[in-house]
């Protein structure tokens, strides 16, 4: 374990095809999350494995209509929608990991990577989350989310610690590759902590769930094209 500049702890972490292993122990990454909010797991899975998930999302996302709402996997463009509380932009791609919710190729592409995050978020959390509603109604949301080149971003924003307690955040693209500006920031009780150099594609930022986070905008500077592939993306796990 060491510390990244703005001294968050990084621990390393490895994907064998199953599973996600740390440095660490996730009782020790709870007890570092529980003292200072953040984590930062490098390496946790290969990048031509996430480059590969990225490429055919996108696809998915260009061959199929957007749509608000559906009780099966759709995507959906926000482009400062007008009801929502925390002004956004972004591409969000949500998915139903049951049999009748998701094509078989795009389960089979995604399934084991949502299921690797989502048993280490229960081990660090101490949840029993699955894809299946539990007793309260509560499940996994998997989600990829494209802030587009052009100004993709999410103005700062909180969740309620519970039920999820812990937020992981799997980068899916590659500064200087994908997009040239623009990332992650949290409140914390010592400041402001930027992963805009830090989080790369493969790394997991693990956060205590109710931190003040934010998106900055990423490549504003650029015309905003939704027909682009261009910009950050992220794999997140939304519990609730």
């Amino acid at each position: 374990m060491s510390k990244s500049p703005a001294d968050v702890p990084t621990v390393r972490s490895n994907y064998d095809g199953t599973t996600l292993t740390t440095q660490i122990p996730p009782q020790e990454l709870k007890r570092l999350i529980a003292g200072g909010g953040l984590v930062l797991l490098k390496g946790a899975f290969p990048t031509e494995l996430l480059r590969n998930i990225l490429e055919k999302v996108f696809a998915w996302g260009q061959e199929c209509g957007s749509q608000r709402e559906s009780e099966v996997s759709f995507h959906r463009i926000d482009n400062r929608p007008p009801q929502s509380q925390t002004s956004h932009a972004f591409h969000a791609y949500n998915f139903q990991l049951r049999r009748e919710a998701i094509s078989a190729e795009m389960d089979k592409l995604i399934r084991p990577i949502f299921t690797a995050m989502g048993n280490l978020q229960n081990a660090i959390a101490g949840t029993q989350a699955s894809y299946e509603p539990d007793a309260a109604g509560q499940f996994f949301h998997p989600q990829i989310i494209q802030y587009p080149s052009g100004g993709g971003f999410f103005d700062e924003h909180v969740h309620p610690l519970e039920p999820q307690r812990v937020g992981l955040i799997l980068g899916l693209s590659e500064k200087g590759l994908d997009f040239k500006e623009g990332g992650t920031c949290f409140r914390v009780k010592e400041g402001n902590h930027s992963f805009e150099d830090s989080h790369a594609m493969g790394d997991i930022i693990l956060f205590r769930y109710d931190l003040p986070h934010w998106i900055t905008p990423i490549d504003h500077d650029e015309p905003l094209d939704w027909c682009r592939q261009a910009g950050r993306w992220t794999m997140v796990l939304p519990y609730y």
